[in-house]
C-alpha cells in the first residue's frame, strides 16, 4: 500500500513537471491574454506598406494563436528612432517608455546595452537557430570582445552602382568604355572625364553615404579611419590612405565629374544630372521609371545594374547596412514574444517576399541565393521589376563573394560618422561652387581650380578634420 502511495506520488509529481515544463516552453504566452508589443522601424513607402501587411498577417494568425499583438510604429527614419531612444536612455524615469523593439545601428543599440536595456538573441534562440542566418550580418548585431547578438536581423542592405542604360550604351558606343572600367574607383574617375568630355560637360556620376566610400573604401586599402588605440579609439588613418580617398572623389567632384544636387542619388538619375549612381541596395524602390530630360520632357529608362567599385590593388569588401531589430528587456513573456515574432519574419520564403518588395536582401543563408529568392517568388506570383531583380542577385553576389565589412561602433560612432560624411560632402560642393563663381567672374579653369588642386588645400583639409575628430572622439563638439 505505501509504495502504491508512493507511485502514486511520484506520478503526481511527474505530471505536475510535465505541466510545469509545458507551460515554461510558452514562456507564459497565452490566447486568452495576449501581450502587445511595440515595435519602431523606419521603412517608408511601398517598404512600409510591405512591412505592414506582414505583421497584419502575423497579428491575425501565429499571434492570434499565441496571444501576441505587434503593434508596429513607423518613426521616419532611423535617426528619428535614435534621437527617440537616446532621449528616453537620458531620461532614467522615462525609459520605461522605450518600445519593445526597434530598429537601430549599432551605435544606438550600444547606448541601450551599456544602459543594461537589450536582450541577446542568445537567451532564447539555440546555437543551431542562430547560425541559420548570414555570419556577416550577425556580426553587425555584435560588438567588438562580445559573443552576444544584440541586434536581430531582419532585412539587410549594401550597396551597388545603377545606371542609366541608354545613356550609358549611347555613351559606350561612342567612347568604347566597357562596364569593366566602372570596377575600380581609379576607373570610374577616368571613365567620368571621358564622359564630361564627350557630353560637353555634364556629370557623370553621383553616391549615396559618403561615409561609406570613406569607411570601406579604408578598409579595402587596409588602413581603418577608426582604430582603437591603448583602449581608446582614435581618427589614426594616414595621410596617404586619404589623399587616394580624396583624389577619387574629391577631385573628380570639383572638376565636374561627379554632383551631388539632390537629397539621394536617384534624384539626381531623375533629372538626367548624371548616368550613374552608387546606392544602397535598398534605395532601388526609389529609382523612377522615367527620366526628366533638360527641357523638361520625359523619357523611360531601364536600368544597368553592377557591383560597387572597389580601389585597385586592394582587398575586397563590401558594405553592409541596414538597421537590426533590438529587444529591450522586459518580463519573460515580453521577451519571448518578440523573439516568436523575429523568427516568424525571417522564415526563408516570407523574408524573400519582404524582400522582393523592399529591395532588401534576406538574411538567412539560404535565402541568399538567387535561385531560392526566384524560385519563393515564382510560387507566391510575386513579380519584381527588372531593376529590383537585378539589384538582389547582384547583391547577392557581392555578399557571398566579397567580404561583408561594417565599421565596428564605438561610444561617439554615430557623431563621428556624421561628421566625416559631412566634413566631405560639404568641403567637395562648397569648393566646386567657389570654382564655378571664378570661372564667372572671368579666371580660366586652371586659375580657378589651381588652389584646390594642390596638396596645401588637402593638407588643410586633412589637418581641420584630425582636429574636429580629436574633439569630437574626447566628447566634444567638432568645430
Amino acid at each position: 500500500m505505501k509504495n502504491i502511495k508512493k507511485l502514486g506520488a511520484i506520478l503526481l509529481s511527474t505530471l505536475f513537471l510535465m505541466s510545469s515544463c509545458s507551460s515554461n516552453s510558452n514562456h507564459g504566452l497565452s490566447a486568452d491574454q495576449p501581450v502587445t508589443l511595440r515595435l519602431w522601424h523606419y521603412y517608408s513607402g511601398s517598404q512600409k506598406e510591405a512591412f505592414d501587411d506582414l505583421v497584419e498577417e502575423f497579428n491575425t494568425t501565429v499571434g492570434k494563436e499565441k496571444g501576441i499583438i505587434v503593434d508596429a510604429i513607423g518613426k521616419g527614419s532611423i535617426s528619428n528612432i535614435a534621437n527617440d531612444v537616446n532621449k528616453l536612455l537620458k531620461n532614467k524615469e522615462e525609459t520605461e517608455k522605450l518600445p519593445n523593439m526597434f530598429a537601430a545601428y549599432q551605435d544606438t543599440a550600444q547606448m541601450a546595452m551599456n544602459e543594461h536595456k537589450l536582450v541577446s538573441m542568445e537567451s532564447y534562440l539555440s546555437e543551431k537557430e542562430i547560425h541559420t542566418y548570414v555570419d556577416g550580418f550577425l556580426k553587425d548585431g555584435r560588438y567588438v570582445g562580445s559573443d552576444e547578438t544584440m541586434l536581430f536581423p531582419i532585412a539587410k542592405a549594401s550597396e551597388v552602382m545603377i545606371i542609366n542604360k541608354e545613356e550609358w550604351d549611347r555613351f559606350a558606343s561612342a567612347t568604347h568604355v566597357s562596364k569593366a572600367d566602372l570596377s575600380t574607383w581609379e576607373g570610374l574617375a577616368k571613365t567620368a572625364e571621358l564622359y564630361y568630355e564627350y557630353s560637353n560637360g555634364k556629370a557623370f556620376f553621383a553616391r549615396d553615404a559618403l561615409a561609406n566610400y570613406l569607411i570601406c573604401g579604408a578598409h579595402q586599402l587596409q588602413d581603418d579611419i577608426f582604430q582603437e588605440k591603448d583602449g581608446k579609439v582614435a581618427f589614426a588613418i594616414s595621410d596617404k590612405t586619404l589623399r587616394r580617398l580624396w583624389d577619387n572623389y574629391y577631385i573628380p567632384f570639383i572638376k565636374g565629374y561627379y554632383v551631388k544636387n539632390g537629397r539621394f542619388a536617384s534624384d539626381d538619375i531623375k533629372t538626367k544630372d548624371v548616368i550613374a549612381t552608387v546606392s544602397s541596395t535598398a534605395g532601388g524602390t526609389f529609382y523612377p521609371n522615367e527620366v526628366i530630360d533638360e527641357h523638361g520632357d520625359k523619357q523611360k529608362v531601364s536600368y544597368l545594374v553592377l557591383p560597387t567599385p572597389h580601389f585597385e590593388n586592394a582587398q575586397n569588401a563590401v558594405i553592409s547596412q541596414g538597421g537590426g531589430i533590438a529587444i529591450t528587456k522586459a518580463d519573460e513573456t515580453s521577451e519571448y514574444a518578440c523573439i516568436v515574432f523575429l523568427q516568424w519574419f525571417t522564415e526563408t520564403k516570407r523574408n524573400i517576399t519582404f524582400s522582393a518588395a523592399s529591395s532588401y536582401l534576406p538574411v538567412k543563408k539560404e535565402a541568399n541565393t538567387y535561385q531560392t529568392w526566384e524560385t519563393t517568388l515564382e510560387k507566391h506570383n510575386m513579380n519584381p521589376n527588372n531593376l529590383l531583380k537585378d539589384i538582389v542577385k547582384t547583391t547577392m553576389d557581392e555578399v557571398n563573394e566579397q567580404k561583408l565589412y561594417a565599421a565596428n561602433s564605438f561610444d561617439g560612432s554615430y557623431e563621428a560618422r556624421s561628421y566625416l560624411e559631412k566634413a566631405a560632402n560639404m568641403k567637395a560642393i562648397e569648393d566646386q561652387k567657389a570654382i564655378q563663381k571664378a570661372i564667372q567672374a572671368g579666371k580660366s579653369q586652371e586659375e580657378a581650380m589651381a588652389y584646390y588642386l594642390s596638396d596645401e588645400n588637402f593638407a588643410k583639409w586633412v589637418q581641420q578634420c584630425r582636429k574636429d575628430m580629436e574633439a569630437l572622439l574626447q566628447g566634444d563638439k567638432a568645430q
